[in-house]
């Protein structure tokens, strides 16, 4: 018979075993040493550890999108958890909290701001701890939800912290996985286009200094996605054959993500250089590899290039079957995530479109160039954030300085002080009784302000892209796809909306009177059972489900 401190002992070296095999991509393999874990964890007082094989148990099962037990086993660790009033601050309860907010992320039960306000109170509870590596994981996963979000500024900020307190912790593991975060921030703020390939050099320095690292710390799990990076930057210095020669390194039987990476900067390659025999051969391995992550953007991205492809060698049926996928994937997917692949897709269907449908084609170039403006504005924004979170660090360390030597000054003259702030006292209190009519009076001009503001300001719309639109000079609304077209009388502005959206925001005047138009009536001169003409003789058509409220 095992003593509760030996089966405590292989509890804790299954779930080790477990964690190995997921990195190995070992699925059957870890699942049988997370129950082993879990049975021997089941034979000891340490009910955290119960918490821990749950989580090991997790792992697998998500890697077989295998969603029922998923769901049972975070159920099943949360009743736990409470039956046996373990800690919410236990690190093994930690780590299972931040597996369920990230799972549910990742599968759509939680919003992007839920998880991040879910992992900003995991941070507050333990920050001022020495529980350096959860603290670690969890400043990453918020570092990584900004930066999905395209606010690259926050995301390196936070990154900054996860580094700070992956060194504390003092595990290779976590050191290196911070490096790769700020690799791929680092690869969303490459200006686009770029200006110089002298911007990609530090960046290529960093890259391989990581790689360095993790061989010599034999973090070797992580090292795959350092060259991945590597690879990457070479591509924007246009060294195509270090890139190639670098990512031909890497094995087909790594993880998905970097297989699906790998390919993905192949076929860039091939498109950049124009290698058409390249581009077919990488494509095509780039597609299964794809399609097995059932996820509709990698799909989307895939079949960017198979379009692009297709359309470069004119072969138009092809063509055709892949233009008909990417527009589906658009429809399927956030186009306000993962800018990049959306401005892609509207440039190859463009160009797809370009002798078939005029219209379309130069609508797509409209959509392609608003995200390219829209990736701009974000590395604007991204870089006044890091600078401005720079200066407020740098601001705080002074203030703290400032603060040490006034308190040598306060002991020195205590005295002094209290008399002196007793006197302030009496008089701020004289001056509060005879301030409070003139600040009761100040509030009632204010109002009256606030008014006539009001009357005189004229009625608008601030849009998605912080545009006023004045409604006297707006015509008409037209909508189209994830966008909405606003027509002034001296020019049109496109924004990323619904037109539901805009329409709950539009005085009585607007009228819908088509699926994909408002009218503004002060503007309509002529109108028929079929479409109304409005001053600047634009026709717009009228459909029979909305005659009735024209």
């Amino acid at each position: 018979m095992y003593s509760q401190s030996q089966e405590a002992t292989k509890s804790i070296f299954y779930n080790k075993a477990a964690k190995k095999a997921g990195l190995l991509k070992q699925i059957e393999l870890q699942q049988k040493y997370a129950d082993s874990a879990f049975y021997f964890a089941q034979k000891t007082s340490q009910k955290h550890l119960l918490i821990r094989s749950i989580t090991s148990q997790i792992n697998p099962a998500i890697a077989k999108q295998d969603t029922i037990r998923v769901n049972r086993l975070f159920a099943k660790g949360f009743q736990l958890a409470k039956a046996q009033n373990i800690s919410p601050t236990n690190n093994d309860f930690l780590a299972f909290q931040i597996r369920n907010i990230h799972y549910n992320i990742r599968f759509g039960n939680k919003t992007s701001d839920e998880g991040l306000k879910a992992y900003k109170e995991i941070y507050q509870r333990i920050k001022s701890t020495d529980k350096y590596p959860i603290i670690t994981e969890v400043l990453g996963r918020i570092s990584l939800l900004y930066r999905n979000r395209k606010e690259l500024g926050k995301a390196l900020n936070y990154n900054l912290l996860e580094q700070k307190f992956a060194v504390k912790s003092d595990d290779f593991q976590n050191v290196a996985s911070s490096k790769i975060t700020e690799l791929d921030i680092s690869y969303q703020l490459i200006p686009r286009p770029i200006k110089s390939k002298e911007d990609v050099i530090p960046l290529i320095e960093k890259a391989k200094e990581a790689a360095l690292y993790m061989k010599n710390h034999k973090v070797l799990d992580i090292l795959p996605f350092a060259q991945l990076y590597l690879a990457k930057f070479y591509i924007h210095e246009t060294s195509y054959e270090k890139s190639e020669k670098l990512l031909l390194s890497l094995s087909d039987s790594l993880a998905t993500r970097i297989v699906f990476s790998k390919y993905e900067q192949l076929c860039e390659i091939a498109k950049s250089t124009n290698n058409i025999e390249n581009y077919k051969r990488y494509s095509q391995k780039f597609k299964p590899v794809a399609y097995s992550t059932k996820r509709p953007f990698v799909a989307l991205n895939v079949h960017n290039y198979l379009l692009d492809y297709f359309v470069k060698t004119q072969q138009r049926d092809s063509a055709s079957f892949y233009a008909k996928r990417l527009e589906k994937n658009l429809q399927q997917v956030d186009t306000t995530q993962f800018l990049d692949y959306v401005n892609f897709s509207y440039d190859v269907l463009s160009s797809y479109y370009k002798d078939l449908n005029k219209d379309k084609s130069l609508a797509y170039k409209t959509y392609a160039n608003t995200v390219a403006k829209q990736i701009i504005e974000h590395q604007k924004e991204a870089f006044v954030n890091i600078i401005k979170y720079r200066k407020e660090v740098q601001d705080l360390e002074n203030k703290n300085a400032d603060l040490t030597a006034n308190v040598s000054f306060f002991r020195g003259n205590m005295f002094t002080i209290l008399l002196v702030s007793l006197l302030l006292l009496v008089v701020s209190l004289y001056l509060f009784k005879a301030n409070r009519k003139s600040i009761k009076a100040s509030k009632q001009i204010e109002e009256e302000k606030n008014k006539i503001i009001e009357t005189v300001e004229r009625k608008h719309i601030i849009l998605n892209n912080k545009q006023k639109v004045y409604f006297d000079e707006l015509m008409y609304v037209k909508s189209d796809r994830n966008y909405v077209e606003f027509h002034l009388e001296a020019k049109k502005i496109v924004d990323r909306n619904k037109l539901l959206s805009v329409a709950e925001k539009l005085p009585p005047n607007f009228v819908k009177i088509h699926r994909s138009y408002i009218v503004n009536k002060n503007f309509i001169k002529v109108k028929n059972t079929t479409s109304v003409i409005l001053e600047s003789s634009h026709e717009i058509p009228v459909s029979r489900t909305y005659k009735e409220d024209l």
